[in-house]
């Protein structure tokens, strides 16, 4: 097959990660994959560097009258027979052109937020051959927008588990911590919705009984900086490290003892399937698109949504009890090779891909 994946953000996150992977899988497998993203992007910069075909494309919604032209020409010059889109903006532009250029096309669907029921939206849903969400949760609220269930097909993220394996390095050396500090961390965006207020909150809770490290990796420039350390009582600043975004991201989940993840509400959570394919115990928000993931006390713990007390209770008793975090952290990769596996990804997407290019 020959396939373009369209994308519209600039900075990393899961949904780009989904991209990239599965470009790279589908790639190794003897596919053609293309990718048309926003000019500048990460996404652009590790596709390139992967060896993936990339067109850098001004793809903003202003500029629909010039992008949708260009994925025409793209889909004709390159033989492209499926489109696949991603965001917002690239569904319309991308979506338009696959059907002006007469090429199949396969929505997905990352995240939470609200459907509109104009018409427009209505229509832009409507156009795709197959809708691909990435979890049950994502499906469920889709349908409760009016979007038919038949129409919608769930295939869950992935996790490279050759990759993201206990047996890789960590940055204790390279951050100067010793051995035996307690490391407690995220490795997700900071964004609202993934809830790092309140775990910075539990963290001035959490230091009251344990002289640990808090660790986050993922892109935070000023003034949200300033903003999120304002959080953190200022004689315990010192223990906070903000390393920005990192392309080491299994050494950096191998330097925690411990993964906190207290998103407010959450697609699916490449950044926890990550860690427990490190087989890092992990604390987690007790949200529905989590309950599939986590079962409390088995693989990992469950606290309150957005309650920084909770968050804190649940991180002490892992603290305090080492040999339930390397239980739990074990159970929690078992669970990512069972069902999270890259090849199970792949098989599932060329089974939809070729379903949909069949008719």
């Amino acid at each position: 097959m020959v396939i373009l994946h369209t994308e519209t953000l600039r900075h990393w996150g899961g949904q780009q990660n989904r991209v990239l992977i599965e470009a790279i899988g589908l790639a190794k497998r003897g596919h053609q994959v293309i990718i048309a993203c926003r000019k500048g992007s990460i996404l652009a910069r590790k596709a390139e560097a992967a060896g993936i075909k990339v067109y850098e494309v001004n793809m903003v919604k202003q500029a629909h009258l010039s992008t949708v032209p260009k994925l025409i020409r793209i889909m004709k010059n390159e033989g492209v027979e499926i489109i696949v889109t991603h965001s917002s903006v690239d569904s319309w532009a991308g979506g338009i052109a696959a059907k002006l250029a007469g090429r199949r096309l396969v929505r997905f669907r990352h995240n939470l937020y609200p459907i509109g029921r104009d018409p427009l939206t209505k229509f832009i849903y409507a156009i795709p051959d197959r809708i691909v969400a990435i979890s049950n949760t994502v499906k469920t609220v889709m349908k409760g927008y009016g979007i038919r269930g038949k129409r919608i097909t769930v295939i869950s993220d992935s996790v490279d588990i050759e990759r993201f394996s206990p047996e890789a390095g960590d940055l204790r050396m390279e951050l100067n911590l010793s051995p035996d500090t307690i490391i407690i961390g995220n490795t997700s965006s900071f964004t609202e919705v993934k809830g790092q207020e309140s775990f910075l909150q539990a963290f001035n809770i959490i230091s009251e009984r344990s002289r640990c490290i808090l660790l986050f990796a993922g892109r935070l420039d000023e003034p949200f900086r300033s903003r999120y350390l304002s959080y953190i009582k200022e004689e315990l600043r010192d223990r906070v490290l903000f390393l920005g975004h990192r392309d080491d991201i299994p050494a950096v989940l191998k330097t925690f003892d411990i993964f906190v993840f207290p998103s407010i509400v959450e697609g699916l959570g490449t950044a926890l399937l990550e860690a427990m394919a490190m087989g890092v115990s992990v604390a987690v928000s007790d949200i529905p698109t989590f309950r599939d993931l986590i079962t409390d006390k088995e693989n990992g713990v469950s606290f309150k949504v957005n309650n920084p007390e909770d968050i804190a209770e649940k991180v002490l008793y892992l603290i305090g009890n080492r040999d339930l975090r390397e239980k739990f952290g074990r159970n929690a990769r078992a669970t990512a090779l069972k069902s999270f596996t890259l090849d199970n990804m792949l098989d599932r997407t060329v089974m939809l891909y070729n379903e949909v290019l069949n008719g």
